[in-house]
């Protein structure tokens, strides 16, 4: 043991260090005979420095003056194949990494060291040495700092001339791996933190300025992607499709939060090139096809619906003042140009008032955005103020309006972001909302008309943060709102009905909305939402004829969280990704009588009506309900020893055949069989059970079957009246009760079929009525629970309940 420690000592002796850097001195050349060896020691002096970092001053005194760092740059330019530069590199990035001491870290960065291995000429084009080069130039990004920054630049007088681990870090910014994406993004960011001006007035300037156009346009072609598979002529909602969709959006929210932690760095230069980009090169492109400008000018072929969910996802990520204000100035520019109209004819002055828009619009000065060419198969700039010009032209051709309200509204809606709230497409139209919404909550918005939500001098919206809005009295838009909720109302009174998703989402607006208007609607708006209530709770009464309703209660307890959860979910968490979900999946109306599509059926009715039945509380009485107690009616009754035995049976227990109807079934793997059909419904539950009379005891069975009562839909046979024919159902619905999305099953299993065999067709019919019986039974327990739920006075026993 002792022998052992020695051993270990005197690894990490100086004298031991020294013979390791003399034995590598005398390499002359690397070749494949000793590149082993040479790993060997390389390994062995990082072991060694690394050590002596934190316990040996000696050690690292000596890796100065025996100049170890040049030796590992002579290896690289000695070797004749490329097999040394991974190790090389892999052992330089651990000894940096865990490097503590400053005077260590100055060493190694001085003496362009780190730029000589930076610069070596590597081949990249096999293995994985991109991945251990970068990995190489994130680690020595790690350690750097203000002071000494200086040593990995060449300068001319003040001027930053080359950053050599910058630039050749930049040209892995777009590399097919996530690894080596993610590890340059991180050194992009540790130096951006620590940059003095001379720097970055190097990474602002050409060619290095580059990155970031190249970042947006990479960007840009991601969305493009995104909206081909959102438009995609393929069949509608298929899993594949949407997980496409789910890794595109992933991406392309990874590289806004990217822009993010730029703009969070908090250096102007850096902002103003991070935001300018992203203005002229993406933004901009996408909002002037929103604008409705009689052209398709800007127009990259991308649909309104992802246009909309890009730059709502993008304000929600990255944000920024200069970003917000310059989209809430555009996207409104004919309110404003209306509320300032309105402003000089009450008081002929526009300084200050709601439609100035030049606050808003301040922050887009001068750029040029760059759109597709369609004529020159390229792209062209056009200036802002081109643009802005041309809006101008556009709102005042349609001044023949006479200022009311009523005509002022007519007019909103014809034109920019309300020509696509008020659309008759439901997910552009909630999609128009969201942004809408993302300006308004936003608190970087300097000049947003609160009264363009209906909101009063005294109200905030949803968060109450009335620093994002500007109060106003008597705006023209005041009378907007209640179009607003009309819209949404109708999307939920839609037939046929409109997917339980897109029903939820509504919901949500709704919810928002109505705080603002203080849980108070139009008698029309009233009377359209009664109408929407009595039709979801019409469709939840047709499925107690279903195949399902012995699973409605369960339902119910297992939806009702998840509604009240997605609509108190807060504006901020909330993924505008809906609103491509709903544009790829609406739903359509499916003839299948398949166990697993009316299952699908059952839950969509239950999800409506729980929605419907919350914002009825919400309108009425202000607040969400809790989940309701649903009470199974009495099994008093039922008590006897027969149906507990009945109840409690599972394959291969023993029951009492009671009542039990002699019948004979045939299985493919055991023949035909003699067996006797017992059905009994207890409460909410039903059961039908196949067993085979027991040998030794006459009145006793064992059960060799069981199916639920609830879906048999008996049939005798038309040719063979003896003949029984039952539909069981084999789709087990615990299997997709998600626990976060949910999906549709794309493959369901088919239903089985049951066909028994009586000795007489009286007797057969006498069976189909004992299951016709029992089934309603069943149902009528069902129906007794759901009762108090489903009474137009529901909502009242609650106040009287919660009065108690």
């Amino acid at each position: 043991m002792w022998r052992s420690l020695w051993r270990s000592i005197d690894r990490f002796s100086l004298q031991h260090f020294k013979s390791v850097i003399t034995e590598l001195r005398q390499i002359k050349v690397v070749n494949a005979q000793n590149r082993d060896t040479v790993v060997d020691l390389l390994q062995t002096i990082v072991e060694i420095v690394t050590y002596g970092d934190r316990q040996d001053p000696l050690i690292f005194e000596c890796f100065m003056e025996y100049q170890v760092l040049a030796e590992f740059v002579r290896v690289l330019k000695i070797s004749t194949s490329s097999t040394i530069e991974a190790p090389l590199l892999q052992y330089l990035s651990i000894m940096i990494q865990n490097m503590d001491s400053e005077h260590a870290i100055y060493y190694c960065l001085s003496n362009d060291y780190v730029n000589n291995i930076v610069a070596h000429p590597y081949n990249f084009d096999a293995g994985d040495l991109a991945l251990y080069y970068v990995s190489f130039l994130r680690a020595v990004s790690s350690k750097i700092s203000r002071d000494t920054l200086c040593l990995l630049v060449k300068v001319h007088g003040d001027v930053v001339v080359s950053f050599p681990m910058y630039t050749e870090a930049l040209k892995f910014a777009q590399h097919e791996e996530k690894m080596i994406q993610t590890a340059i993004r991180a050194l992009t960011l540790n130096i951006y933190n620590i940059c003095d001006n001379n720097v970055y007035q190097f990474i602002t300037t050409p060619p290095a300025l580059i990155y970031f156009s190249d970042l947006v346009s990479s960007l840009r072609k991601q969305c493009l992607q995104l909206d081909a598979l959102v438009n995609s002529s393929e069949d509608k909602c298929t899993h594949q499709r949407n997980k496409d969709i789910f890794l595109k959006t992933d991406k392309i929210v990874d590289d806004l939060f990217y822009f993010k932690d730029m703009l969070s760095v908090g250096e102007s230069r850096l902002s103003r090139v991070v935001t300018q980009n992203l203005l002229s090169l993406l933004i901009l492109p996408l909002l002037l096809p929103l604008l409705k400008l009689g052209e398709n000018k800007g127009s990259y072929n991308i649909s309104a619906v992802t246009s909309l969910y890009i730059v709502s996802r993008l304000l929600q990520v990255v944000g920024g003042k200069h970003l917000i204000n310059g989209v809430a100035g555009l996207l409104l520019y004919h309110y404003m140009a209306l509320c300032q109209r309105d402003a000089i004819a009450t008081n002929g002055d526009i300084a200050g008032s709601i439609g100035d828009a030049s606050p808003l619009l301040h922050s887009l000065n001068d750029i040029n955005i760059k759109v597709s060419d369609h004529e020159a198969e390229g792209e062209k700039e056009i200036n802002i103020n081109y643009l802005l010009q041309h809006l101008n032209v556009q709102t005042s051709s349609n001044s023949h309006f006479d200022g009311s309200p009523k005509d002022d509204n007519v007019y909103i809606e014809r034109f920019g972001i309300f020509a696509y709230l008020f659309s008759d497409n439901h997910s552009i139209s909630l999609a128009s909302l969201f942004l809408l919404l993302t300006l308004a909550e936003n608190k970087d918005l300097e000049h947003f008309p609160a009264s363009l939500l209906g909101m009063s001098q005294s109200q905030g919206l949803m968060n109450n943060c009335e620093s994002a809005f500007l109060k106003v009295d008597g705006s023209i838009l005041v009378g907007l709102m209640p179009q607003i909720l009309k819209t949404l109302l109708k999307v939920l009174a839609c037939q046929p009905p409109v997917s339980p998703p897109m029903q939820w989402h509504t919901g949500w607006f709704l919810r928002k909305l109505l705080q603002c208007q203080g849980n108070k609607l139009t008698d029309d708006n009233i009377h359209l939402f009664n109408t929407s209530y009595e039709q979801s709770r019409e469709c939840l009464q047709k499925e107690l004829d279903g195949c399902w309703f012995d699973h409605i209660p369960d339902t119910i307890g297992h939806e009702w969280g998840s509604c009240k959860k997605a609509l108190e979910l807060q504006f901020h968490v909330k993924d505008p990704l809906f609103t491509l979900e709903l544009e790829i999946c609406q739903q359509a109306i499916d003839g299948n009588f398949n166990s697993c599509f009316a299952w699908e059926r059952m839950v969509d009715a239950v999800k409506v009506f729980i929605l419907h039945l919350q914002l009825k509380a919400l309108i009425f009485m202000g607040c969400l309900l809790e989940k309701p107690s649903l009470e199974s009616p009495s099994d008093s009754d039922l008590g006897k020893t027969y149906s507990r035995d009945i109840s409690s049976a599972s394959f291969g227990s023993e029951i009492s055949l009671g009542s039990g109807i002699p019948c004979r079934i045939a299985f493919s793997y055991a023949g035909v069989r003699d067996i006797y059909l017992v059905a009994l419904a207890r409460g909410i539950s039903g059961k039908l059970i196949l067993a085979e009379k027991h040998p030794f005891r006459s009145q006793r069975g064992i059960v060799i079957a069981i199916a639920p009562l609830a879906g048999l839909s008996p049939r005798i046979d038309e040719d063979h009246p003896t003949w029984l024919h039952l539909q069981i159902r084999e789709f087990e619905p615990n299997f997709v009760k998600a626990k976060g999305r949910e999906s549709k099953v794309s493959t369901p299993p088919a239903d089985g079929r049951w066909t028994l065999g009586f000795h007489s067709a009286k007797v057969c019919e006498t069976a189909r009525l004992l299951i016709l019986e029992e089934t309603c039974k069943q149902r009528s327990s069902v129906e007794s629970m759901l009762a108090p739920l489903l009474r137009e006075d529901y909502l009242v026993n609650v106040l009287d309940r919660q009065g108690d």
